[in-house]
Order: structure tokens, then C-alpha cells, then sequence
């Protein structure tokens, strides 16, 4: 079996390895020894997607003859929660103008803010269990008294009683939620990503 880890040929030698989890599991070892962690695979040129995984591992070794890997460092990770908290960081004006634009008539440009809002949360929370190879403490750096690996349960009731008003067509709780709830927790947020 060939072994590429971003593109490299990866000298392994099979032992008592039978399956393609064995392997798996041999290389992630190691790649945390390095600060770092797999986060793609494809078998053969193809892209083994996560809900797929868990069957994938227990293949045998001659199942594949190309396995693929892709890694990402501790540090690539750093750089992402930075570039997430000049984001959030950036989103603040906006948020703090809902009120406004909601009185205005502009209830598009409302939805994409919070939109944009959401989508940045998502990548957030799809980065946080990769805390441990940043080389921070595991639940990460502390936001305004909460662990950032804790912060999302302090952002889900507000983003869920936000999606309600927005639902009910609730405007003024909307307004409410997105300046003076949502805005100071994102902007506490944004500041301590940055400093990662």
C-alpha cells in the first residue's frame, strides 16, 4: 500500500497492522507527536466522507492500494481562530445595526448578517475539538470567565431565542438579541481568537 501524507510518500513499513483503522490510528500517533492531525483521507482517489469512516476502518489492507492523507498542524489551526476572530470581530458594527434595519425595512440584509454570523460559528465549532494539538490548554483559552470549548453552550440559547424571533417575525426581539445579547459576546469572542 502507498501512503501520501499531503502529497508526500510516507515510508511505513506494515507490521501486524490487518486493517486500514490499524494503520490509521499508527499514523495519527505519530502526526500528534508532531502537533498535528489528520483531517482529510481518500482511498484510491476517492474522498471517504466522515459518515463513512467508522466502516472505512475496518477494511483490510488490500482493499486500497493509495491511501491520501491530509494533515493539519496546530499552528494552521491558530491561524484559523484568528482569522475567525477578525471576524466576529468585523460582525460587530453590524449586529449593533439590526435594530436600525429592521426599522428601515431592510430585513434581507438582517438575515445575511446573521447568516454570516452562524456560518462563522459553524467553523468555529467544527475547530474546537482540534484544541489539543494548538498547543493552548485543551479547553482553550478563557472568554470573559467561560473556557472557549464551554463558549458555544453560552451562545446556543441566544442563537436559538434569535432564531425564534426571527421565525415569529418578532422584530424588536430580534433588534434586542443581536445588539445587545449576541454583539458583546461575540465581540469578547473575537477578541480572544485573535490573541491565539
Amino acid at each position: 500500500m502507498k501512503i501520501l501524507i499531503n502529497g508526500v510518500n510516507l515510508d511505513y513499513q506494515i507490521e501486524q497492522e490487518k486493517t486500514i483503522g490499524d494503520i490509521l490510528g499508527s499514523v495519527e500517533a505519530e502526526c500528534e507527536k508532531s502537533s498535528m492531525t489528520i483531517t482529510g483521507l481518500k482511498a484510491d482517489g476517492s474522498i471517504i466522507p466522515a459518515e463513512k469512516l467508522d466502516a472505512f476502518f475496518s477494511w483490510p489492507l488490500d482493499s486500497v492500494v493509495t491511501l491520501e492523507l491530509t494533515t493539519t498542524s496546530g499552528q494552521d489551526i491558530r491561524t484559523m481562530l484568528r482569522k475567525l476572530g477578525m471576524s466576529f470581530t468585523s460582525s460587530i458594527p453590524q449586529l449593533q445595526e439590526v435594530p436600525i434595519l429592521l426599522q428601515t425595512g431592510k430585513d434581507l440584509k438582517v438575515m445575511e448578517i446573521i447568516n454570516a454570523c452562524s456560518s462563522d460559528l459553524k467553523n468555529l465549532y467544527q475547530i474546537l475539538p482540534l484544541l489539543s494539538i494548538t498547543g493552548l490548554p485543551s479547553c482553550g483559552p478563557d472568554v470573559n470567565g467561560i473556557l472557549l470549548a464551554d463558549y458555544p453552550a453560552e451562545l446556543s440559547p441566544i442563537l436559538k431565542e434569535l432564531m425564534g424571533a426571527l421565525e415569529s417575525k418578532d422584530t424588536i426581539l430580534v433588534g434586542d438579541l443581536s445588539e445587545y445579547e449576541l454583539a458583546p459576546r461575540i465581540q469578547h469572542l473575537g477578541s480572544v481568537l485573535q490573541t491565539v
